[in-house]
């Protein structure tokens, strides 16, 4: 007679809210996370969406960001229930440090405004390391 010992294993899947867009994201510390961008482009970097918007809201985007004298911009996209479309804000370009520092974007939305996206681009075409933190829309 043959037996078969079987353990279970629960496999814990880590899902992180942060989509690189030409780069990949790494969790280096506890809710610290770095971006290696490709450098192939302008605009890589990473996005995020907030699970609830609000229309007709002022919202503000806050990051915390390190990096070594990198040039990068922060940027809201707003679309409508149906994913089209309505309008995008963006900062002026900021020079990284090697020191934390936090930025912060503010929009009123649209009254058609269903969701919104956050970002921090590149402005260059090279490849570029920066680390982010204590990411809030509210």
């Amino acid at each position: 007679m043959l037996t078969w010992n079987s353990t279970i294993y629960g496999i814990e899947e880590i899902k992180t809210r942060y989509l690189g867009i030409g780069a990949s994201i790494e969790e280096v510390e506890q809710a610290t996370f770095m971006v290696d961008t490709e450098g192939k482009k302008q605009g890589e970097g990473f996005v995020y969406t907030p699970d609830k918007m609000k229309s007709k809201e002022n919202i503000t985007f806050e990051v915390s960001l390190e990096g070594k004298n990198k040039t990068v911009f922060l940027k809201l996209v707003e679309t409508d229930a149906n994913g089209r479309f309505i309008t995008e804000h963006t900062t002026p370009m900021i020079l990284l440090t090697s020191e934390w520092k936090k930025y912060k974007l503010s929009a009123k939305t649209s009254e058609k405004t269903a969701q919104v996206d956050v970002f921090v681009l590149t402005e260059e075409e090279e490849p570029t390391q920066f680390k982010f933190r204590d990411v809030q829309v509210k």
